[in-house]
């Protein structure tokens, strides 16, 4: 997959396309049903299918909520429409000078510089100053593929309601929108070995991404290392009970291993909440409710 980051230039070069439009944070099963048509689309008509996208969201730009992160930081948005077999991904730089942009200027200083067969949006899909292009507009000027909306739980199915329940540590219901575990990649750094004074040795994880913010507690998870799969239990939280934390930190103890991993990158798929973080009075409580949670995460991993 190519990565364009867009400026303005004429791109009609690229050959045409099957663009599928919209911030797609999160790539959810809505979102990759929508892709999934532009790349058969442009499979079937010999064009290459393309994304196009924004960076940073547009909800933090304008303002529609507070920045608390992504769902699916660019980096992982990246890896997974490669995945999906996107052939471009065309990335703008969402500023507030664009967002004043009319749907008129839109449409000429960014979709006239590419040489666009079909587009495929959603059916909510807003673009130009205070959204006022949709769909309908869309339609009048190009061939254009409208997804109806998709329900879950007799909701729209959409990346706020991911959010909802990632805040909440729904991540099992998370994972039935979004297709796939919710997922956190980072690098192990030194820690203050807590865990190994105890006799629980963790990884402590370098979020280099900002991921979005997780209900903090304790987690089953999958971890995946070099490409090879293992069970864990993660701590999303302060430490209340030794070393207090201010900002709160990933750590995740890997069952059945042993190996150095400093500086190495691992990956952890969110299977399923355990418990809140509780602060306890004494180590030795701390202890053996980390030997529950182990217990309670292997048996729910091996039952999956």
């Amino acid at each position: 997959m190519e990565l364009i980051n867009f400026d303005y230039q004429d791109y009609r070069n690229l050959g045409g396309l099957a663009l599928a439009m919209g911030e797609f944070d999160g790539l959810h099963l809505a979102h990759q049903k929508l892709i999934a048509q532009a790349i058969d689309f442009a499979r079937n008509n010999g064009l290459k299918s393309a994304v196009l996208t924004f960076d940073p969201h547009p909800d933090f730009v304008l303002k529609k909520r507070s920045y608390q992160g992504y769902i699916t930081p660019l980096p992982e948005k990246v890896k997974t429409l490669e995945a999906l077999g996107v052939d471009y991904l065309i990335i703008i730089d969402f500023t507030s000078e664009f967002a004043s942009l009319m749907p008129e200027e839109f449409e000429d200083y960014v979709l006239g510089k590419l040489d666009i067969k079909k587009i495929f949006v959603g059916f909510d899909y807003r673009y130009g100053s205070k959204g006022l292009g949709n769909s309908l507009r869309l339609k009048e000027k190009y061939p254009t593929f409208v997804l109806d909306r998709i329900d879950f739980n007799n909701q729209k199915m959409g990346s706020e309601g991911v959010r909802e329940l990632l805040r909440d540590g729904r991540v099992d219901i998370a994972a039935l929108i979004l297709g796939r575990y919710y997922n956190i990649s980072g690098i192990v750094i030194p820690g203050n070995q807590v865990g190994r004074k105890i006799g629980i040795r963790t990884a402590n994880i370098s979020l280099e991404e900002d991921y979005y913010n997780l209900q903090i507690g304790v987690y089953a998870v999958i971890v995946y290392i070099d490409n090879k799969k293992y069970f864990g239990v993660c701590n999303i939280g302060h430490n209340p009970t030794i070393n207090y934390l201010k900002r709160p930190r990933l750590e995740v103890h890997i069952l059945d291993f042993q190996e150095d991993l400093y500086g190495k990158e691992i990956s952890i798929d969110f299977v399923r909440f355990l418990r809140p973080e509780i602060k306890f009075s004494e180590i030795k409580e701390l202890q053996k409710q980390i030997d529950n949670d182990i217990k309670e995460a292997r048996k729910i991993l091996e039952e999956r």
